[in-house]
């Protein structure tokens, strides 16, 4: 989880939270990827997929 910066705001203009959903609150904190933003009170619900397999990983480690 990172946060958001003003360059990258900029950029990419309005991004609300999505859990803060009838109200318009911006986001400041991100996932790596921009999958999931949040605000500060909720940034807690961000999580970090670290575990998650490639198709190499997966063909290499999960094979029966």
């Amino acid at each position: 989880m990172r946060k958001i910066t003003g360059k990258e705001r900029r950029k990419a203009g309005n991004i609300y939270c999505p859990y803060c959903k009838p109200e318009k609150v911006n986001a400041t904190y991100r996932t790596s990827g921009w999958t999931d933003v949040s605000c500060e009170k909720h940034k807690n619900n961000l999580y970090e997929d670290d575990d998650r397999l490639t198709e190499a990983d997966y063909q290499t480690w999960m094979r029966i």
